[in-house]
């Protein structure tokens, strides 16, 4: 009697602290992710801080705010005409260096990839393919045909007669910026209703926000 009643207070006890620990963890990683976050970014800010007047010198997070009024400033500037021909001119600078506009190249598409102000406007069509090997399936995000660029870049004896090859971004969770880009033939692409932004929170919480459409 006594061992039993002394096992329901461990019990409890138990209960009561799992119940506290996952009510705390969820916060407290937050709060250490946005800190870590805070503590990067401030030291790569930090020669902003420099040049700051100083007034703002003694702020703390001014360089913020100095990074956030550019970024609001080259916004306001490309709303402008005559601003357009610039960037374009800088653009084209860029690219006519060999090493650094294959990256410039590769960082804006990917940019554009997500940067999307109306998403109802712009079709990003949500599948699923099997990866890495077969009974696994994984978000990802249809691109175009490879018919006329990657697609010839298949040896022959692994192409399947008749299959139309398409182009595929399956992003990595929690970082939906980084992941593999697939050649991927019709028949093991698996369409879905999912909208772009019911994908991209799915990869962001690691499938812990199950999309509205599912649901449904």
């Amino acid at each position: 009697m006594l061992s039993r009643w002394i096992k329901n207070i461990f019990n409890n006890i138990k209960v009561l602290f799992l119940s506290g620990l996952f009510t705390i963890l969820p916060i407290a990683l937050t709060v250490f992710i946005v800190a870590a976050t805070y503590d990067v970014s401030s030291r790569w800010l930090r020669p902003l801080k420099a040049i700051a007047p100083k007034y703002l010198q003694n702020i703390p997070g001014a360089e913020f705010l100095l990074v956030t009024l550019f970024i609001l400033l080259v916004g306001f500037l490309l709303r402008l005409f005559f601003i357009t021909p610039i960037i374009n001119w800088f653009e084209n600078l860029i690219n006519k260096i060999p090493i650094i506009r294959t990256v410039y190249s590769s960082s804006k598409s990917l940019v554009d990839f997500f940067n999307i102000p109306d998403p109802s406007l712009v079709e990003r069509k949500v599948i699923l393919i099997e990866f890495p090997r077969t009974g696994l399936f994984n978000i990802a995000f249809l691109l175009e045909p490879a018919t006329h660029n990657f697609q010839p870049l298949i040896p022959e004896q692994k192409l399947k007669p008749g299959k139309k090859y398409y182009k595929v971004f399956m992003p990595n969770s929690p970082n939906p910026t980084s992941g593999y880009f697939l050649i991927v033939s019709e028949d093991e692409i698996v369409h879905t209703k999912m909208t772009f932004e019911e994908a991209i929170k799915a990869v962001v919480s690691c499938g812990l926000v199950t999309p509205q459409s599912i649901q449904k």
